[in-house]
């Protein structure tokens, strides 16, 4: 059975967002896509704390795909370094996995 691993990605806005999870589904790197309601982060960048409002995006895929979806996600997305966190699923439901392992592909 196919591992499945959930990414989260945090972005600028709705639209990227939105943008990056489709090319990923288009690129089957991803079997799914969920844009979440935006969030107010807190962060340390280039010595300053910083806040912002950002959308975060959650992508189901396999977890052999991550660092392709990385290098995709890479080129994409308009931060310097984006957050991009691949956490396992300890459990899933196997008619998920399976369609989770038939939506995607190695590029």
């Amino acid at each position: 059975m196919v591992q499945v691993i959930e990414v989260q990605i945090t972005c600028p806005d709705q639209a990227v967002a939105e943008a990056i999870g489709s090319q990923l589904v288009t690129m089957r790197l991803a079997a799914c896509a969920n844009v979440h309601a935006p969030v107010q982060s807190v962060y340390h960048w280039q010595g300053k704390i910083e806040t912002a409002r950002e959308v975060p995006l959650a992508l189901k895929t396999r977890v052999d795909l991550f660092d392709a979806l990385c290098d995709a996600v890479s080129t994409m997305h308009p931060y310097d370094t984006p957050a991009i966190l691949g956490l396992p699923v300890a459990y899933c439901n196997d008619d998920f996995a399976a369609w989770v392992a038939a939506e995607t592909r190695k590029p």
